[in-house]
């Protein structure tokens, strides 16, 4: 005769709420990362092919004269002024690309333009473009900015997701969050930037801080999924 079973062996496993949560996060964290850096390494495909694909003497010009017009109405007012400009701009394409399915598109030709007018201020300046969007990088702002535009298009591409997995009344938090999260990295972005442009020395300095960040948001990242 087999002995009584103990209470604990009789219940079945047993998993709280806490549990599931935990492990949902976990697995959304797995999703949006990986669809994050997907996103951040198409953006930075495009945005060197753009540099290199060659573009004709008029279309030049009329971006160089476009992008010179922009940055001279930013600065005139000092770095205030710059500062908000920057960063309006930025917030603006930004939002945009979060929209559901329309934020994909405007993402793939906002960095796409970006790079054209870069590779328009390089040929102006008797350089090949790339060597000018590689300078850029030698600034954190750069990676900052990038990550936020990569961040909206990914958060865009998964509300959509949920439509189609119908939860979307949990993703709306989670996709306000990332707005909040967006906005944030494009302000911190813009005053990285208009620090770079004032005092190049000591835009090149804000790596330390930027990189102390990213380690600190790896672990907290590896921390969650655990």
């Amino acid at each position: 005769m087999n002995p009584p079973m103990s209470g604990a062996e009789e219940q079945p496993p047993f998993v709280d709420g806490a549990e599931r949560k935990s492990s949902v996060v976990r697995a959304l964290l797995g999703t949006r990362s990986l669809l994050f850096l997907f996103a951040f390494a198409i953006e930075i495909i495009i945005f060197f092919t753009a540099m290199a694909i060659p573009i004709g003497q008029a279309q030049q010009q009329a971006l160089a004269k476009q992008a010179n017009d922009l940055l001279n109405s930013t600065s005139t007012g000092g770095p205030a002024h710059l500062f908000l400009g920057i960063f309006e701009n930025n917030a603006r394409v930004a939002l945009l690309e979060m929209i559901p399915l329309a934020g994909t598109a405007l993402f793939f030709f906002s960095i796409f333009t970006t790079g054209q007018v870069i590779q328009a201020i390089a040929v102006g300046n008797g350089l090949p473009g790339p060597v000018l969007g590689a300078a850029l990088f030698f600034y954190p702002f750069a990676i900052v900015e990038l990550s936020a535009y990569a961040v909206a298009v990914a958060s865009g591409s998964l509300f959509v997701y949920s439509l189609v997995r119908k939860r979307a009344r949990a993703e709306v938090r989670v996709f306000l969050a990332e707005g909040a999260v967006v906005l944030s990295s494009l302000f911190l972005a813009a005053a990285m930037e208009t620090i770079s442009i004032v005092a190049p020395a000591a835009g090149f300095a804000l790596w330390l801080p930027t990189l102390v960040a990213i380690v600190a948001g790896v672990f907290a990242a590896r921390g969650l999924r655990e």
